[in-house]
């Protein structure tokens, strides 16, 4: 069976084992320096080894002025990329599979923040209509140079030990800006006539002919129609026809293999389809291109599962099934349709959330989520499950997407499982949302449980409704409490409990609502999905009221313009900014936010989608009988699939894992002492580094009342102090992260090493007068040769850093942001944040802490020198004093060698801190005694 997916190919010279292609999809996994992280690595290497015959990683930059398209992108712009790009390579192969790189540029489909706030560059200057970023047209010279970039990109690829590279000239990146008639106006030889328009490309493959080998496989990734009637548009672009005679011309042209695909960011529903879209649904689109080309023709059409795939290359309408969600929410796709496990399979549901959360996550430097994959692109990070050797029973309570999850994680850890579920079937909530139309792929979640879980040897009890007692007849080690919410229904309204109310569960469920007129109160996702079902069961008249300004804010644009559409061709009516205040038997109240004034809604039937509640009763019942309750999904906050599962994986993942005893960031209460008095730090040199970490990581070990920077950016300096004010020269190592309190943007020390002559003096009178956690015993090298940099750090024994680093540039330009633009004759300035609390002297004995307070140490650094540096090497490790390692390096943002004086200037009190709250917060787990003995307080 699907014996046509697994037919060897060949695309060029380069043979497949497979007809199976990952098609590239950004996940933000990449080193700020465009290399690919390990992180990455690994992702990419899971999905070769999962079956992918070709695997062609996300856009690949070619330009790093105008061409940046993600924050965290792979880059092939330098020769110094070439050997990590190569390990990348030789992972996929490791595997049996092949790979191409797709060389990128995206024109004016980028925000200009990545471009340090430059216009954005296109063929002509038309902007986005999405990112409506100024933008200016490139001119002939800057246009030739690019198509040079391209094809040096290709022959760095090739170095690398890549099969081959793709040209993006798809989804309205710059190449697709030149093509289509609709964003290219120019005059010159690279505009007007179709061949001309064609040019930039065609110079590219010609290029790229001549300067890698004869095997080396080159293709294009073209959009075949632009869609852009869709949206109004009625000056020419891209239409069927026209792609068709694009793709025949790049096969003139000499491209080894066509990637057929749709659409550019203003029609991006076309080329990201939500789930309303079917599999197959590009299917003629796709066959025209076949019929009139000759070489080889990827083509990705919402692929799920293998039939539809399957049935394209039987009948030759493609050559090669291009997946791409579907690798995202199942590494090993090809391995599962090969071996007749079909029916394992995990599916993508086309719910965006890949998408949706690339974007929210950019800013802290983290990958993207996939909704029913909890390890997707976070594999490295979470590494292998831990295995229960003692088979602990778990009792999971509900039968949703965060319980489902969960008995599934513990059962493969090897735990003895059993699930309740008060329902006749799995799903939770999931079973209500597959309701309204087109969103039948929902139903991939229960039926994937459905599937696994007895195959894991879960227990499943249906139609069994938990209680404190059933619960603890099981004898449980542990309980994970999925219970969901319940359906918010503000009792102080007139008239919400009339018997024509009733909620989203209740409204799902009904088959009919002939004639009837329906108000739904909530313009969420869930209620505007719930008037579509409405509409489309019949209701004479659907209206959404709400008191926001906007539907669904916050929700994937895609996936809101997808149901807007079919709203309004359903004529639903939605009155926003009007706040709910009576229901009458005849309809609704309501009250305008911006002025005040009242108006009615009549309708038969009012239905309330306001969010759910936690279900959290049964827990603290449970936990009132001393059975170890952990919550998620729903029953920790309202919520989507995707933090459901990812809390019931982590839960479960977490369940009996002792925590290995390990020292502290934070400060021992006994060496807090009043700090900042004047102190000079003349003549220090050194390094100072700036990296990402896990934003989570952060989150641990950040007290209160702190809250993290955006972006999760920690900060190492290493540095010799040559002439302190207050002592002999020493060596000190800080690290820190950024984090405001209010507006106020700082540092918080978590670690402050010392070394060198006037350490000991420095713990009792330096910086701050002993306010951190400072601690002696450490060894320094800062060894600076020429261009090269190398600093090591040790203490007792353990070496907690090692950074290696070429000087000249940065790893990324943000470094140069991030340490406020130093350069020699500058000052700048900043402050620290540190707690203090009096500690009067108890009749007893001892001390207790008052008059907490949270200051603000000014800093000023007056800068000698200051030289960029690109960091080659970093390693930051723990040893059993000192956790240097629970801050992991994610991307390394660059480093510099300095030379500067560094002034403490005094402090100012910013905010009272409760010692009651503070101090179990910080404690609790994180507590290190060494601190008290090295500065001889004992």
């Amino acid at each position: 069976m699907y014996d046509k997916l697994f037919e060897p190919g060949r695309i060029g010279s380069v043979e497949l084992r497979n007809r199976l292609v990952m098609e590239p999809m950004g996940v933000g996994l990449a080193n700020l320096d465009g290399t690919p992280t390990e992180e990455m690595i690994r992702y990419y290497e899971l999905r070769a080894a999962g079956g992918a015959g070709l695997v062609i990683p996300e856009i690949c930059r070619i330009d790093d002025e105008t061409g940046v398209g993600e924050l965290r992108q792979i880059s092939v712009t330098r020769d110094r990329n070439v050997p990590q790009l190569a390990r990348l390579a030789e992972a996929i192969h490791r595997h049996g599979s092949k790979t191409f790189l797709q060389l990128h540029h995206p024109g004016r489909e980028t925000p200009n923040v990545l471009l340090g706030g430059k216009p954005v560059v296109s063929a002509s200057a038309i902007p986005c209509k999405k990112t409506q970023a100024e933008t200016r047209a490139l001119s002939t010279e800057e246009v030739q140079h690019i198509v040079q970039e391209f094809i040096e990109g290709a022959v760095r690829a090739e170095r690398a030990g890549f099969d081959g590279v793709e040209l993006h000239c798809a989804h309205g990146y710059l190449l697709q800006q030149f093509l289509s008639p609709y964003t290219n106006k120019r005059t010159d030889q690279y505009g007007g006539s179709f061949e001309n328009r064609l040019r930039i490309v065609t110079e590219i493959i010609a290029g790229i002919r001549e300067r890698c080998s004869a095997g080396f496989a080159l293709g294009c990734r073209v959009t075949v129609e632009e869609f852009l009637d869709k949206t109004g548009v009625t000056e020419d672009y891209i239409h069927t026809a026209d792609g068709v005679k694009i793709c025949m011309a790049f096969e003139k042209a000499g491209v080894d293999f066509i990637d057929v695909s749709v659409g550019l960011y203003e029609t991006g529903i076309t080329c990201v389809e939500p789930v309303s879209y079917p599999e197959g649904w590009r299917h003629d689109i796709i066959r025209a291109v076949k019929e009139h080309v000759s070489v080889p023709v990827i083509a990705v059409s919402a692929y799920r599962g293998p039939d539809v795939p399957e049935a394209f290359l039987e009948e030759g309408t493609i050559d090669f099934a291009g997946l791409g969600r579907a690798w995202l929410a199942d590494p090993e796709w090809g391995n599962k349709v090969q071996q007749g496990r079909v029916s394992e399979l995990r599916k993508c549901i086309s719910c965006l959330r890949c998408f949706e959360s690339l974007e929210q996550n950019a800013e802290k430097c983290m990958p993207l989520e996939c909704a029913v994959n909890p390890e997707c692109a976070h594999e490295l990070r979470y590494g292998e499950l831990p295995i229960d050797v003692d088979h602990h029973h778990i009792v999971v309570i509900g039968g949703g997407p965060g319980g489902c999850q969960a008995a599934e994680t513990a059962a493969r850890r090897g735990c003895k499982v059993t699930l309740l579920e008060k329902g006749d079937r799995l799903g939770g909530q999931v079973l209500l949302a597959e309701r309204p139309p087109r969103k039948e792929k929902m139903d991939f979640v229960p039926q994937y449980y459905e599937t696994m879980l007895p195959k894991l040897g879960v227990d499943v009890r249906l139609g069994e409704e938990a209680t404190v007692d059933s619960v603890m007849a099981f004898e449980p080690d542990a309980v994970i409490c999925a219970t969901g919410g319940d359906p918010i229904v503000p009792g102080s309204i007139p008239g919400i409990h009339g018997e024509n109310v009733i909620c989203v569960p209740e409204a799902l469920s009904r088959e009919s609502y002939e004639g009837g007129r329906v108000v739904v109160v909530g313009a969420g996702m869930t209620g505007l999905e719930t008037a579509e079902y409405i509409a489309d069961k019949g209701a004479a008249s659907v209206t959404v009221v709400d008191m926001v300004a906007t539907p669904a804010p916050g929700t994937n644009q895609t996936n809101l313009a997808d149901l807007m559409g079919r709203l309004r061709a359903q004529q639903v009516e939605l009155k926003l900014g009007e706040k709910l205040v009576e229901v009458g038997s005849d309809g609704i109240a309501v009250e305008s936010v911006a002025d005040g004034g009242r108006s009615k809604v009549e309708a038969d039937l009012v239905v309330l989608s306001l969010g759910n509640r936690p279900a959290k009763e049964l827990a603290e019942g449970l936990r009132k009988r001393g059975v170890d309750v952990c919550l998620v999904g729903s029953a920790v906050r309202d919520g989507n699939i995707a933090p459901a599962t990812r809390g019931g994986y982590e839960a479960a993942r977490g369940l009996f894992s002792a925590r290995a005893a390990r020292s502290s960031f934070c400060m021992d209460s006994a060496d807090l002492q009043k700090f900042g008095a004047p102190s000079v730090m003349s003549d220090q040199r050194g390094l100072y580094l700036a990296y990402t970490t896990d934003p989570s990581a952060i989150e641990r070990i950040l007290p209160a009342p702190l809250k993290p920077f955006s972006m999760p950016v920690v900060t190492l300096s290493v540095n010799h102090i040559l002439r302190p004010s207050f002592t002999d020269d020493y060596y000190e190592a800080i690290l820190g992260v950024y984090c405001y309190l209010d507006d106020q943007l700082g540092q918080y020390t978590m670690s402050l090493l010392l070394g060198g002559n006037g350490a000991e003096m420095a713990t009792q009178l330096g910086r701050d007068n002993g306010s951190m956690p400072k601690k002696l015993g450490t060894q320094f090298s800062i060894r600076k040769e020429g261009s090269a940099l190398c600093v090591d750090l040790a203490r007792r024994g353990h070496r907690l850093v090692h950074v290696e680093a070429d000087l000249g540039e940065y790893n990324s330009p943000l470094c140069h942001l991030i340490f406020q633009s130093p350069a020699a004759g500058k000052t700048t300035k900043g402050c620290g944040f540190y707690y203090h609390f009096d500690r009067p002297a108890l009749a007893q004995g001892g001390a207790q802490l008052t008059g907490g307070a949270i200051n603000a140490a000014l800093i000023q650094y007056d800068y000698h020198q200051w030289v960029p540096g690109y960091v080659t090497s970093v390693e930051m490790a723990s040893s059993p004093d000192d956790p240097w390692g629970e801050l992991p390096v994610l991307s390394v943002l660059g480093c510099a060698y300095s030379e500067l004086d560094l002034t403490v200037l005094g402090e100012k009190k910013l905010a009272d801190v409760d010692a009651g709250e503070f101090f179990p917060y910080v404690f609790a787990g994180w507590y290190d005694r060494t601190t008290l003995g090295e500065v001889g307080r004992v």
